[in-house]
């Protein structure tokens, strides 16, 4: 599935999803317009601990009585938002239970909402399903630690071809073997021995490597963590890589922090605190049984899984190119001028190729695609306002993030996006992202998008190509119009010293 559909139809669903997990139950509300766009427009997060103290496989009366509360908010909530469609999802601490049938009643607010107990394989499906669709993973890995079980997916193809799920959860692990202030060197070896066993009794789990995409609020917790640690310069657990060296780093933080003092840890909230420590054991665990090199977080997981169902037309619930359909997805959110939009990219591609084959550039196609993103995007900060609009544009695309893109790519689009009308902002504190290479292919790119931009400066059309030659020392840029082209010639002579700073030559424009 694409976002490229036209017409759009008006009519925004409003619906919302409970994801009932053992640590925590949360609310999220997606506005969406079915094949179209969605967004996150609210959530509410109750520490719920469903799980806590399980004895004999049956759930607490004072969990459950936390859980109905929690409930009885939720539903209170729809009935005052007007949400369309509630779709509400139990995993493994009421799947597992012995006092299923107490659990549903206390977790439905008596048969308010609509509860559905999910199994291991709709678990791992929604699981997986939200994160398939907000990475670029063909082959690899599949994992989602919660609070109950722990989960691991062999991927290939971007398919789920088999899954297993253990009660391997953070809460589970945590109450089994981590006792007491702080954790003995038994306790963690215990846990991990457990861990390492549970994995190792599923054959097709081994350590071939390969990409390993992870999903879930332990994930995205050390995903935080280790940004505050190392002072990233953007704190967006979306696309970020956890190396086995980073949880290494991690664990020794925390095995060196007593219990009740680790939310004094940059990024550890105080309600996962307690159960942090085993999750990570548990996630270093699954990276040695993998072979993988590290975990590479996605923010999405089960919830947008679960959205997928309702958002995206068909059985399948892929989307087809993940990347486009999150740039899309976001200009749509952020109402762009799609005509123009659309004809700036074209230009600016165009323009990219043409001196791409006078061997002014590389023509790295990752460039060429980022500058693509740029171009569909170079306007969404006139939401906010038309003065300074670029700065608005480079904050949205930097703080809205898009799915697909790792840290270093956000920020180049969004460098560009800053750049496309005035001067070409400094890397500055996003200098560590980049690579070698990376400010010369800036410098390309914003020229390219800036005299794209300047030649639709009517919004009209009117110059419909361009064609680049290279003569006594100036690029030439004849422009292959359907109009009067006077206004194009005069706004695109403006980007001279952008053109000086890519290429080394001056610029000339000639109609065509």
């Amino acid at each position: 599935m694409s976002l490229d559909a036209p017409d759009a139809p008006a009519d925004i669903r409003r619906l919302a999803v409970i994801d009932m997990g053992s640590n925590s139950f949360r609310l999220v509300v997606f506005h969406h317009v079915p094949g179209h766009w969605f967004r996150l427009v609210d959530e509410i997060r109750e520490p719920v601990r469903l799980s806590e103290g399980v004895r004999n496989g049956r759930l607490r009366r004072r969990a459950l009585a936390r859980a109905h509360r929690a409930a009885e908010l939720y539903a209170a909530y729809c009935r005052s938002a007007g949400i369309d469609v509630v779709d509400a999802v139990a995993t493994s601490a009421v799947r597992d239970a012995e006092n299923q049938d107490e659990a549903v009643e206390a977790i439905s607010a008596g048969g308010v909402l609509p509860v559905r107990v999910l199994s291991e394989d709709e678990e791992a499906h929604y699981g997986f399903l939200g994160a398939v669709n907000a990475t670029t993973i063909t082959d690899g890995w599949f994992l989602d630690i919660g609070g109950g079980s722990l989960q691991v997916g062999d991927v290939r193809d971007r398919e789920l071809v088999r899954s297993m799920s253990r009660p391997l959860g953070a809460v589970r692990l945590t109450e089994a073997f981590l006792s007491g202030d702080q954790q003995s060197s038994g306790e963690v070896k215990r846990l991990r021995a457990h861990v390492r066993d549970a994995l190792g009794e599923v054959k097709w789990i081994a350590p071939r490597g390969g990409r390993l995409v992870g999903v879930g609020g332990a994930i995205r917790t050390l995903a935080v963590m280790h940004q505050r640690r190392e002072n990233h310069p953007l704190f967006d657990p979306q696309g970020y890589l956890l190396t086995r060296a980073h949880i290494g780093e991690l664990l020794r933080d925390l095995l060196a922090s007593p219990a009740p003092k680790r939310d004094s840890l940059p990024g550890l909230k105080t309600d996962r605190a307690d159960i942090i420590l085993a999750a990570a054991l548990a996630v270093d665990e699954v990276l040695h049984a993998t072979g993988a090199d590290g975990v590479e977080v996605c923010a999405h997981g089960l919830r947008e899984g679960v959205m997928y169902e309702h958002y995206v037309p068909g059985d399948a619930q892929l989307i087809t190119d993940v990347r486009r359909t999150s740039v899309i997805n976001a200009a749509e959110r952020f109402g762009y001028m799609k005509a123009h939009s659309e004809h700036v990219a074209r230009l600016a591609l165009a323009a990219f190729d043409a001196t791409a084959a006078l061997e002014l550039h590389p023509a790295d196609p990752g460039d060429r695609e980022l500058l693509w993103a740029a171009a569909i995007l170079h306007d969404v900060g006139v939401l906010v306002d038309y003065s300074s609009h670029q700065r608005h544009s480079g904050y949205l695309v930097l703080n809205s993030g898009l799915p697909g893109f790792d840290h270093r790519e956000l920020a180049i689009v969004s460098l560009l996006v800053r750049g496309h009308r005035k001067g070409m902002p400094s890397p500055g504190p996003y200098a560590p992202l980049l690579r070698r290479g990376d400010e010369d292919a800036l410098a390309v790119c914003a020229a390219v998008l800036r005299l794209a931009e300047q030649l639709d400066r009517s919004r009209a059309g009117e110059v419909r190509g361009v064609r680049c030659a290279v003569r006594d020392g100036a690029l030439v840029v004849g422009l292959e119009c359907d109009g009067d082209p006077t206004l194009a010639l005069w706004s695109a002579e403006r980007e001279q010293d952008a053109v000086q700073r890519a290429f080394g030559l001056r610029l000339e424009l000639e109609a065509v």
